[in-house]
């Protein structure tokens, strides 16, 4: 064999290891067993069907609501540790957590943050893969805005509309966490290899109801700019009733089954 056969030979050797190669890591399976998929929605509730509006959603006879989105980050899922068989342990992938066993001492950190606009329906802005067990709980933080060119930059929540006709506007920049979970308390998060869905539900119509949550009517223009501003920093002194809507927010936030 000349020098020549040889190359030729030693080449097509060489060609037909890489097709092997490239082969075998295209057939290979990366699914996990032991992972499931779970995608997060949110959407905002405004309740009262009688009350009409033709801009935006009635909340009540005297508020209408034109705009309403919140600044979402750091969600976690927490283990229903009360479940002897939740505890995961990933031989190839410890990404769960540090030591590669999912228990009771960890807490599953979902990317974020999110921006959200309620009033768009519900809205589906993560899916996540998961290890398979069951959770009891959602966690998640309330956040300002970093997105310069955003409505929400500095704010972790913004709602629009008028009261009684007049215009107004509320925000915040509250940091706080939130726990949510299902009514039921015997009812988990269950994470299979079938995918699941869950809705964080925003209920405006309980934050302003003027008997079990905030009366925006009390709301003042103070400034006299036909404008009702209620921030933690604004000029027509209501400030007091933006703390009032803050814990309200929190305390209307329901978890359902999507």
């Amino acid at each position: 064999m000349n020098t020549m056969q040889l190359i030729k030979r030693k080449i097509t050797v060489l060609a037909a290891s890489l097709f092997l190669v490239i082969l075998g890591s295209c057939s290979k399976n990366d699914s996990n067993p032991n992972s499931g998929t779970l995608s997060v929605s949110a959407k905002g509730t405004f309740g009262s069907t009688s009350a009409k509006s033709p801009t935006g959603k009635a909340v009540s006879a005297d508020v209408d609501v034109t705009d309403f989105r919140m600044n979402l980050k750091e969600f976690k899922l927490e283990l229903d540790v009360e479940d002897p068989g939740d505890d995961y342990q990933d031989d190839e992938n410890d990404n769960w957590d540090d030591d590669g066993l999912y228990d009771f001492e960890d807490d599953i950190k979902l990317a974020g943050p999110f921006e959200l606009d309620l009033m768009a329906g519900q809205v589906s802005f993560m899916n996540a893969s998961l290890p398979v067990g069951n959770f009891e709980e959602v966690k998640f933080k309330f956040d300002a805005g970093t997105d310069a060119s955003s409505d929400l930059f500095g704010k972790s929540v913004l709602i629009k509309g008028t009261i009684q006709g007049t215009p107004f506007i509320f925000w915040h920049d509250f940091e706080d966490e939130v726990e949510v979970d299902f009514e039921d308390p015997t009812f988990d998060i269950a994470i299979t290899q079938t995918p699941e869905g869950i809705v964080i539900e925003f209920d405006l119509s309980q934050v302003f109801d003027s008997v079990a949550g905030v009366d925006l009517t009390q709301a003042n223009d103070g400034n006299m700019d036909g404008t009702i501003e209620i921030s933690p920093k604004d000029e027509d002194g209501n400030n007091a009733l933006a703390q009032l809507i803050r814990e309200a927010i929190k305390s209307h936030i329901d978890l359902l089954d999507d």
